[in-house]
């Protein structure tokens, strides 16, 4: 698979499980080249970065911001392969794995 092929199935098997998705392609020193990736689930935010070099294979290394309100948050590390991405999103939202500042300020 592709680049274009990959990230075309994670926007579509976003928006298709949420209902406000977006997709926007980045570059800087931290991260190179890049999509942030953002989708909303009722109250609560995730903003996901994914390197373009990453999303070319079938499993790929990605992130996201604890606190997606703070981008200097720590960022974690998760893998998935193309198939598996939407149960990790997921997985993140049900069980809330965010940062308990970020917890808080939902409440």
């Amino acid at each position: 698979m592709d680049l274009k092929v990959n990230i075309n199935k994670i926007h579509s098997d976003l928006t298709n499980s949420y209902e406000d998705v977006s997709i926007v392609e980045k570059t800087d020193k931290k991260f190179g080249n890049y999509f942030e990736l953002s989708v909303k689930e009722n109250n609560k935010d995730l903003k996901i970065v994914l390197s373009k070099q990453n999303i070319e294979n079938q499993k790929f290394n990605w992130s996201y911001y604890s606190n997606p309100l703070d981008e200097n948050s720590y960022l974690v590390e998760r893998s998935s392969d193309i198939n598996g991405f939407i149960q990790d999103v997921e997985d993140i939202f049900e069980k809330n794995r965010f940062d308990s500042d970020y917890l808080e300020k939902l409440n």
